[in-house]
């Protein structure tokens, strides 16, 4: 987690955030969490949380949505915490629903693409500023610690919950806050616009887990999921293009 988290910063740094936040809306995060659940917990435990994930990024999306909204009105901590709040309502309502995984995967990408055509776009580009040493080591540090948390608490919250809480916003919602905090909330909002474009992509992923993880070894099902993950986000980018 801490080099995916530094290359993703960097990224961002390089290529801007549009590029970099479609680079860190791969899988970083969720990928690892459902990774390690399926080593600890086997194959069909992880299978058995896609559903509920597929429900958990919708919470996500309008995670993304929420903050491009509010955070030209607040800094980034009432921000951050009135989009967690949107997450978490999305995670209760999807409590107790028995919901198909077609379904699931459909209102999804249903949600998802009506939040990239009424997302808000950014009126300026930031000049990008030197960032202190201590910025990438801290974001490091916060990620690994989400990750931690979250995968420990698989072994209290059975599959619904950690299937929810799966796509929790840990990447978007530390990159969104670093550049908010240290570029404003325009350049926050080209980098969530960005991670979202990379969310057709999770979808595919969240789908492989529940047919693919429970087929063939847990290593080699991980690695082609993430290779077909960035096929669909290359192709995701053309599209953009055109």
């Amino acid at each position: 987690m801490p080099p995916l988290i530094a290359g993703v910063t960097l990224a961002v740094r390089k290529w801007g955030e549009g590029i970099g936040g479609l680079i860190g809306g791969f899988p970083w995060v969720a990928g690892p969490i459902s990774f390690f659940i399926a080593l600890e917990h086997g194959a069909l435990f992880a299978a058995s949380t896609v559903t509920s994930a597929l429900l958990g990024s919708i919470g996500t999306t309008l995670f993304a949505l929420v903050y491009a909204l509010v955070a030209s009105r607040f800094s980034w901590l009432p921000t951050v915490l009135i989009s967690y709040a949107a997450f978490f309502a999305v995670a209760f309502l999807s409590l107790g629903r028995t919901v198909s995984l077609p379904a699931a995967a459909g209102l999804n990408l249903l949600v998802l693409t009506l939040v990239l055509y009424f997302f808000p776009k950014s009126r300026s580009i930031t000049e990008t500023k030197k960032q202190p040493l201590y910025d990438i080591p801290l974001r490091m540090l916060v990620a690994t610690f989400f990750v931690v948390l979250l995968t420990q608490a698989a072994d209290y919250l059975g599959p619904t919950w950690s299937g929810i809480l799966t796509p929790f916003p840990i990447m978007t919602s530390t990159l969104a806050v670093f550049t908010h905090a240290q570029r404003g909330a325009d350049a926050a909002s080209r980098i969530l616009h960005g991670l979202l474009l990379a969310s057709y992509g999770f979808v595919v992923f969240l789908i492989g887990v529940s047919w693919l993880v429970p087929q063939i070894p847990i290593g080699p099902a991980y690695s082609i999921l993430m290779i077909v993950t960035m096929l669909v986000n290359f192709v995701t980018i053309r599209v953009v293009k055109n």
